[in-house]
C-alpha cells in the first residue's frame, strides 16, 4: 500500500517537532497541498501526517487538514496514519480531527481512547470510520494477489537492479560542458579525486536507510568501465598536494564531492528526543524492541565526541570550504576537470564553477549509481536529467530561513517562481540539463485558441534531434497569465514530456492541459479558472531563450 508523507508543510527538519507553519489558504492549496491532492486523485492508499504544526495545530490532530481538506474536499477513501512515535499529542483531538491509526503502536490512544468513547467525547462512528478505512484498503489490496508470490528474494533482484541503474542514468544532470570535454575520449590516465568517489553514499540514514546489498561507487564504476583501457589514479582529497600532483600527471580529472547523511537528512538530537519522551508513556514489553530500534535509528550520532547529531537541515548551501579549495587547486594543475556533486537539493557553485569546464549533479544515485555515472562520463549513456529545482547564485535569492524557528510563514514565493518574479538570474534554471546532442522545437500548434473553463488545451509541436548522437530531452510546457486579476508567478510549469530521438529524427509531441490545471485558489470560492488571456511557453528549461510561444483565451 503506497503511503504519501508527510502531510503537510513538513519542509524543516531540525525544528520539525516544534515549528508552527503559518500560511494563508492560497499558498497552502496551490503550492504545498497540490501534490498530495494529485496522489489522492490517483488512488494512494494512505497518508502519513507530519510532526509540525500548521496554523496553530499539530498536523496529526489538525481537523482542517485531515477532515475538511483531505476527506471532505478531496474525497479521500484511504486511511491516515501518524508519523512514528511522536506523531500525535492528544488522543481526543487526533480522533476527532480524522486521525485513523496511531503508529507504530498505540502509545497515546492506549491511555485515553477507550474512556473517551465510553464517555461519549469521541463518537463511536468516528472509530468505525477509522476501522472501515483500514479494512477497505486491506480488501482492495488483497484482490487478485497471492502474498506467497512476493518473497524476500525479489528484493534487489536483477530486474530491480536494472531499474535502479536506469533511474540513475536518467536523473544525473549535466550542468556544464565547456569545450565538449564530455564524454571523455582518448584518456589513458584518469585522476579520480574525492572521498565520495570511493564511499557508498545513497543519501539519508536512520529510518530512511534502504540497506542495499551493495553500492557501486563512482570509483568502482570507472574502474570497471575502463579496465584494461586506462590507468586510474585515486586520491581522497584530504591531502591537496597529493591531489594536485595526481591531477598534473593525468589526462583528465574527475572530482566527486558533496554531501552525505552527516550533512542533511533525518535529524533528532538526543536532548530533544528525551524532552519529547517525557510526555509519552513507556512502551509495553512487547513494543519495547520496536521502540528501541526506532530510537536508535533516529538518534544515531557520529563518532566525534560532543558533535552535533548527523543530518538535519543543511547548514551550507555551498560545498564544504575544503572541497571548494580542492577544486581550485586541482583546476590549477589540470584544465580538463569534471566536478560531480552529490546531494539532495540545490548547491551554490559560484566560488568555483567558472574554474572548471564540466559539472554534473549526481544527487544520491543509488546502488547502481557508479555504473550509471561511468556510462555517462564515457558516452555510453547520453545524459538527459533535468533539474527539479533552481540552483541559485546566492542564499539571499531564496526565501527567509531560520533553522530553529518556532514559527515561520510560508507564501507563494520560492524556487523559480520567486527568482523570476524578483528578476534574479540563477546559476542553473529550473528544468535545466545539457545533453551530448542538441534539440530544436518547432511548429507549435493549439487545437483552439478560445476555450471554456471546462475545456482542455490540446497542443502539438515537433522535436528534432539536430546533433550527431542519440539522446533524450524533456519538453516543458509553462503557462503565464500576464493580465491576471490576482498575483501570479511569471510562469508555471503545467506539463512535460520526455522524448527520445535518433540523430536527425523528428517526433511530434502532443500534450493536453485541462483548463482546471490553470486555476488559482480563492479562499472564498475555491479553485477558480480565470477568464483571461494565457500565454503558453514551450522550451527545454524555464529560461529557455529558444522557447516557442502561443496565446489562447479562456472565457
Amino acid at each position: 500500500m503506497a503511503c504519501a508523507k508527510h502531510y503537510a508543510l513538513n519542509s524543516m527538519e531540525n525544528a520539525r517537532f516544534t515549528v508552527d507553519v503559518r500560511i494563508e489558504p492560497r499558498p497552502l492549496h496551490e503550492i504545498y497541498l497540490r501534490h498530495f491532492k494529485r496522489v489522492v486523485e490517483e488512488g494512494v492508499a494512505s497518508i502519513m501526517s507530519a510532526y509540525n504544526s500548521v496554523n496553530g495545530e499539530y498536523c496529526g490532530q489538525n481537523y482542517t487538514l485531515l477532515t475538511e481538506i483531505l476527506k471532505q474536499q478531496w474525497g479521500f477513501q484511504g486511511f491516515v496514519m501518524t508519523d512514528f512515535i511522536f506523531g500525535m499529542r492528544d488522543s481526543k483531538k487526533a480522533a476527532l480531527a480524522g486521525q485513523d491509526v496511531e503508529m507504530p503502536f498505540d502509545m497515546i490512544h492506549r491511555q485515553h481512547l477507550r474512556r473517551l468513547v465510553e464517555e461519549g467525547e469521541v463518537p463511536l462512528e468516528r472509530i468505525e470510520d477509522a476501522a472501515f478505512r483500514v479494512l477497505r484498503q486491506q480488501v482492495r489490496f488483497a484482490q487478485g494477489r497471492d502474498p506467497k508470490a512476493y518473497t524476500l528474494d525479489v528484493v534487489g533482484c536483477e530486474a530491480h537492479r536494472k531499474i535502479a541503474r536506469e533511474a540513475a542514468e536518467k536523473s544525473i544532470v549535466l550542468l556544464k560542458n565547456d569545450g565538449g570535454l564530455l564524454p571523455l575520449k582518448g584518456v589513458k590516465k584518469l585522476a579520480v579525486i574525492g572521498k565520495l568517489a570511493a564511499t557508498p553514499n545513497t543519501g539519508d540514514g536512520g529510518s530512511s536507510n534502504t540497506r542495499p546489498e551493495y553500492v557501486i561507487t563512482p570509483l568502482e564504476g570507472l574502474q570497471e568501465a575502463l579496465h584494461g583501457q586506462a590507468e586510474i589514479l585515486y586520491a581522497d582529497g584530504t591531502d591537496p598536494n597529493e591531489a594536485t600532483r595526481l591531477a598534473g600527471e593525468a589526462d583528465a580529472v574527475v572530482m566527486v564531492l558533496g554531501y552525505t547523511s552527516q550533512d542533511e537528512g533525518e535529524f533528532v538530537s538526543p536532548d530533544s528526543m528525551a524532552e519529547l519522551a517525557k510526555n509519552f508513556p513507556p512502551p509495553t514489553p512487547e513494543e519495547l524492541p520496536i521502540a528501541q530500534k526506532l530510537m536508535a535509528s533516529m538518534t544515531a550520532t557520529n563518532s566525534v565526541p560532543n558533535a552535533m547529531p548527523p543530518g538535519g537541515d543543511r547548514r551550507l548551501l555551498t560545498l564544504h570550504p575544503e572541497d571548494e579549495e580542492l577544486i581550485r587547486v586541482v583546476a590549477g594543475a589540470n584544465r580538463r576537470v569534471v566536478v560531480a556533486m552529490m546531494g539532495g537539493s540545490a548547491i551554490i557553485t559560484e566560488n568555483w564553477r567558472h574554474h572548471v569546464p564540466a559539472i554534473l549533479m549526481l544527487w544520491y544515485p543509488g546502488m547502481e549509481g557508479g555504473h550509471a555515472f561511468a556510462d555517462i562520463l564515457l558516452g555510453k549513456i547520453n545524459p538527459s536529467g533535468k533539474l527539479p529545482c533552481v540552483f541559485p547564485r546566492r542564499p539571499e535569492d531564496l526565501p527567509y530561513y531560520d533553522i530553529n524557528a518556532r514559527t515561520i510563514t510560508y507564501d507563494l514565493w520560492h524556487g523559480y517562481r520567486k527568482l523570476e518574479r524578483d528578476g534574479v538570474m540563477p546559476a542553473f534554471p529550473f528544468g535545466f540539463g545539457l545533453s551530448y546532442t542538441t534539440f530544436s522545437l518547432s511548429n507549435l500548434k493549439l487545437n483552439e485558441t478560445a476555450l471554456s473553463t471546462q475545456s482542455t488545451l490540446q497542443c502539438t509541436l515537433d522535436v528534432t534531434n539536430t546533433g550527431s548522437l542519440p539522446g533524450a530531452t524533456v519538453v516543458q510546457f509553462y503557462v503565464a497569465v500576464p493580465g491576471s486579476r490576482v498575483e501570479r508567478a511569471p510562469k508555471e510549469l503545467k506539463a512535460f514530456k520526455r522524448v527520445e530521438l535518433q540523430p536527425g529524427q523528428t517526433q511530434t509531441v502532443r500534450v493536453a492541459i485541462p483548463a482546471r490545471d490553470l486555476a488559482y485558489y480563492d479562499p472564498h470560492s475555491g479553485w477558480t479558472v480565470e477568464p483571461a488571456t494565457y500565454r503558453l511557453i514551450v522550451g527545454q528549461h524555464s529560461l529557455d531563450q529558444q522557447a516557442l510561444q502561443a496565446e489562447f483565451n479562456i472565457h
